[in-house]
Order: C-alpha cells, then structure tokens, then sequence
C-alpha cells in the first residue's frame, strides 16, 4: 500500500534535531576560528585534539543507533541533505556491512558530504549514494557484522584514526562533525560495537530511534565509564565526557523488510557499482526514446593464475584457558590466509573481490604484516565472471577499461548473481 503523509511527529523531531547539530557547528566554528586567531602571527601548529579550544572546536560527531528497520540510515540521509544544503561538509560514516550507503556490502567506509551529492538518485532507498562523493572504503567482507569481532572493531578504530587526520588542518570540515550509522544488530557483541564506537570516534550525541531499553543501557554504561574516569583520571589523564543520548521518535513508515528483500537490495547496490543508473537517452529525429542505458560500461579483464594472490580474512583467536594465567594473545586475533588460484572451485565464481591499493601491497611486501592490507583502504571492486582451467585464468569483471590497479585480492562472503 502507498501512502502519503503531510506531518508525523518524527519529522519534527528531525528538524529539531538538525537545528540542534547546527548551534553545535555554529559554535565549532567560532571556536576554530578564536584559535586561528590566537596563532596568527605564530607558529602554525596542528591542533591536539585532547585540548579544551580543540574539543569545543569540533562539531557534532553524532551516532544513531536502533534495531533493524527502524529509519537509521534514512535520518542520516536527511540529517547530511539538511546540512549540506547550509553549506556544511560533514562526514558521512557508515559502519554497517550489511547495507552500506557509500559502497557495496561488506564494507565500512567514510566520505566527506557535499551539495553535488545530495539528490533524488543518491537517496534511493538502500542504494549507494553518488555524486561527488569519494569514500575511504575498508573491506570487512561479509554482511555480518558480529562474524569477526576482532576485524571490525579494528577497522572501526582504523577509520576514527583516519577521520581524525583528515580533520586535523580543516576547519570547515572539523566544524561540520561527522553523522554515523550503525548495523541492526543492538545485542550482545553488536551492543559492544555500539560502545566500542562511542570511544573511537569521541562521540559527543547519540541518536536512538524509538528503543526504551537501548536508550537507558547506553546512557547507564556510558555514565559508569564517566564516573571510573572521573575518579581514575584514566592513565592517560584524559578525561571521559558522557555524550549525549536523545531517544528519537521511530518514523511510522518504517517497515519490515524481509531476508528476499534485503538480498535484492544488496545485489542493486553492488549492480549500481558496476553499471551505475539507468539514464534515458533523448529522443531521436523520429521522436522516439531510445531504451535506457546503464551509466557506465564495465570490461572483463583476464589474468593468469601466476598473476594474481588471494587472501582472505580469518580469525585466530585463543580460548583463555589456553593462555597463562593474566596472560594475553601474543599474536594477532587477525591472520591473512592466502587461497592457491589453483585450489578454488567453481564456487569462486561470482565471488566479489576487493582490489588492495598498491602503496599497501608495496607495505605488506616489506613488512609481511596482514594489517597492511586489511587496514587500509581499498582501490576498488572486481566479481570473478568465469574461471577457465585450461587456459589456467579468471576472467575478472571490472568497472573500468585497463590494467587493475594490482593484482592483490582481499576475498570474503560477498557474491553477485546478476
């Protein structure tokens, strides 16, 4: 059934939502500048980011947190579309591998906002927002996000390191804050997720969406960990300022979508990569439209067996009755596991592949560390079409003509039937 609704109580909820973010930007802003100020005629120098004039300096960094289908992603869209429109900047974050909004599925990724990618396409539902967007992307590689908890919570932590250097000689930018979204998953390790990024990130507003019992967990646990800051100071002297939790209204046109659903949202976004929209062609002399073409062409492109390395993201996690009393892992919870192309079956087929950078492939070269590949952000994404055996080759679907960018390929449980 199709409705329309002139008002609900969650719409003005998110306008005064967005009018509170802008005070706070407002007031980011003024400070950034008082302390350009107070450096004029001095020694330029990065801000520290554990100041007081650097904290008061920073816009919201606001996180929204619910169960599934409760409007999570929709509110980020609405809440970026009404500060860009201002002329703010802010960064969109999102930490759901389920259904991200800037890449495929299977990732965690972050760009920087702007009015040229705020529009009716962009904010089709579940589907990667375009523009004059350009993400730091990290592959996670599955839709679950609770399937390696040591891989997200380092990539997570990996991200607001990232963010943070970004913003390190941007005032605008600083100013503007960011607006992240989180997976659906609100309980047990997807409740650690949740607290495990209110620390990364420094978050400062927490938005829950119609959830009672999540609202008073986060705003119980986060006061506790104030409290023992407080009476600690904390090793590093730092201090833990509470953020601030607002309880939302759930909007009344969300709905339930089911596992078919979602599936096919998944297959659109990963689709949408590769081909981009469909764009409707004028009409010709005769006056008739030609059919819609797909945006962009993508090329198969064929590489030998020798040319190429698999890895995929496992986790080597010891029991604690393994290890010596007060003792901790020695080594990291996260390996790389390299996959022979020579061993993959026909079930590699379809599988979608991340391409790593070449500056990682050169780090990972030197170091033989695995954290140089899955911690650093990716070129781009290629599906393996077909694997010939005899002529000992992939035929690698790509959305671009020539050369990849390397031969290195982070793998997962990422697959795309079209």
């Amino acid at each position: 059934m199709i409705y329309e609704s002139s008002e609900t109580d969650s719409n003005i909820s998110f306008v005064n939502t967005h009018a509170q973010l802008e005070a706070l930007r407002d007031a980011a802003l003024s400070s950034a500048l008082n302390i350009e100020q107070a450096l004029a005629g001095g020694p330029s120098a990065a801000i520290n980011s554990n100041t007081e004039e650097a904290k008061k300096a920073q816009g919201p960094r606001v996180l929204l947190v619910g169960p599934a289908d409760c409007g999570k992603s929709t509110l980020a869209r609405i809440l970026t579309a009404y500060a860009v429109k201002l002329g703010r900047t802010p960064l969109l974050v999102d930490i759901d591998p389920s259904q991200n909004m800037l890449s495929v599925p299977g990732t965690l990724a972050v760009a920087p906002a702007s009015v040229d990618a705020v529009n009716v396409d962009s904010y089709k539902t579940c589907s990667i927002m375009t523009g004059a967007m350009t993400p730091f992307i990290l592959w996670y590689g599955s839709e679950d996000a609770t399937s390696n908890e040591d891989l997200y919570k380092a990539q997570v932590k990996k991200l607001a390191a990232v963010i943070d250097q970004r913003l390190t000689n941007d005032v605008d930018l600083r100013a503007s804050g960011m607006i992240i979204n989180t997976s659906g998953s609100i309980d047990g390790a997807g409740y650690d997720y949740l607290l495990h990024a209110i620390d990364s990130f420094r978050i400062d507003v927490v938005l829950v969406l119609g959830h009672d019992r999540l609202y008073n967990m986060i705003r119980r646990d986060t006061n506790k960990k104030a409290a023992a800051a407080e009476e600690s100071k904390m090793a590093d002297g730092a201090d833990f300022v509470p953020p601030k939790i607002i309880n939302l209204t759930r909007s009344g046109g969300c709905v339930t979508r089911d596992s078919s659903f979602r599936r096919q949202q998944r297959a659109a976004s990963i689709k949408r990569y590769f081909y981009g929209d469909m764009i409707s062609p004028k009409p010709n002399e005769l006056g008739v439209v030609p059919a819609p073409q797909p945006q962009y062409n993508p090329s198969l492109v064929e590489v030998s067996f020798s040319d190429v390395k698999f890895f995929k993201v496992s986790r080597v996690s010891l029991s604690a009755s393994l290890l010596p009393v007060s003792s901790a892992q020695a080594t990291d919870p996260i390996q790389l596991e390299q996959i022979e192309p020579t061993e993959v079956g026909q079930n590699f087929a379809k599988k979608v592949l991340a391409v790593c950078h070449p500056l990682a492939v050169e780090n990972y070269t030197k170091s033989d560390k695995a954290r140089d590949l899955y911690l650093s952000g990716i070129a781009g994404f290629v599906v393996v079409e077909k694997i010939d055996t005899t002529r000992s080759s992939f035929s690698l679907l790509s959305p671009c003509v020539g050369s990849l960018p390397s031969m290195h390929f982070l793998t997962g449980d990422i697959s795309w039937h079209e």
